[in-house]
């Protein structure tokens, strides 16, 4: 392990310090992780569920891709650029977009990752790393349970609420097998397996194409809210604003308001019954050809920017040396 450590940790010494990011290397782990887990949750969409009984087994989104970018990249950009991809190369692609209230599931998901992110202290730590995306699936789902369950509470009559405790009862039962089964399929076979391979494999590899040192674990990311901010707070105001916007579209649908707040940019054409299923596949190809595509502009345009930077002090190094020469 301390070969691997010294391995990965070698270019640290060459790059420069990736606290405080720049605007390029913001954009990169932003644009990557917005493609590559855009690109994953088309595949997952594409991936055969089984019902057994009451309950669907499938896989509901591939954690492992966005733990292994937070534990290895800055784990805000990654929860930002996430979530965000499975709006704009998912949703909006195969034309499941419902608006303003998708904001919900966002505030979720990026909380989600951004803790399971800050969770790994040391990408070459296994436990850590086999946590994460199990992490990563409870916040996310255990949240969206909280949300769903006051939906429900707040729905239900309160005169007749005794009545229906066999109602609420079974919802909440439920909502647990839920958790259970999104925790195996995405937690562990689609989170925990693939992350313990892939991130000591890329760990001091994947870094170095950004400009960035690969993680100390000395120095780890700390879960932070806005300009330091204490963190709980801000993640629990998070989740009362994902669960008012929740109420906000359940109540607009109860009233039957069409055009409402939780609808503004709702973007649902047929793609997929007017195409079928190739449509999903075109999708991804599109969404990984653009995706990377951006990323290797933005790479490119950052590293001439860095040569150019570094010409330039060499040039004026050189100018003070013949200035001091002639002396």
């Amino acid at each position: 392990m301390s070969s691997d450590v010294t391995a990965a940790g070698a270019p640290r010494t060459r790059l420069a310090d990736p606290r405080p990011l720049s605007g390029s290397q913001k954009l990169m782990i932003l644009v990557l992780s917005m493609t590559l887990y855009g690109v994953g949750d088309i595949v997952a969409s594409v991936v055969p569920e089984f019902q057994v009984g009451p309950l669907e087994l499938g896989v509901s989104y591939f954690s492992f891709i966005a733990v292994v970018l937070a534990a290895l990249l800055n784990p805000f950009w990654v929860a930002i650029g996430a979530p965000l991809g499975e709006l704009v190369f998912s949703d909006m692609l195969l034309g499941d977009f419902s608006g303003f209230g998708e904001l919900e599931g966002f505030l979720q998901t990026a909380l989600a990752i951004y803790v399971a992110g800050c969770l790994v202290r040391n990408p070459l730590n296994r436990v850590q790393v086999a946590l994460a995306p199990i992490v990563m699936v409870l916040v996310d789902k255990v949240s969206g349970g909280i949300v769903d369950i006051t939906k429900v509470l707040i729905g239900i009559d309160p005169e007749t609420l005794e009545e229906a405790d066999g109602l609420v009862g079974a919802f909440l039962v439920a909502e647990g097998l839920d958790i259970v089964v999104t925790v195996v399929f995405s937690g562990i076979l689609f989170g925990a397996l693939p992350a313990l391979w892939l991130t000591p494999r890329l760990y001091g590899k994947l870094e170095p194409i950004m400009g960035l040192r690969p993680r100390d674990p000395e120095h780890p990311p700390r879960p932070t809210g806005p300009k330091g901010t204490r963190f709980w707070p801000v993640a629990v105001l998070a989740l009362v604003a994902a669960a008012a916007l929740a109420l906000l579209s359940q109540w607009e649908e109860f009233v039957g308001r069409e055009g409402g707040i939780s609808t503004i940019g709702a973007f649902e054409p047929d793609y997929v019954d007017r195409y079928g299923d190739v449509w999903l596949w075109i999708a991804a190809a599109v969404a990984l050809v653009v995706g990377l595509g951006v990323f290797v502009i933005v790479a490119v345009v950052r590293r001439r920017r860095a040569a150019d930077a570094a010409d330039a002090d060499a040039t004026a190094g050189t100018r003070r040396s013949d200035d001091e020469a002639s002396f």
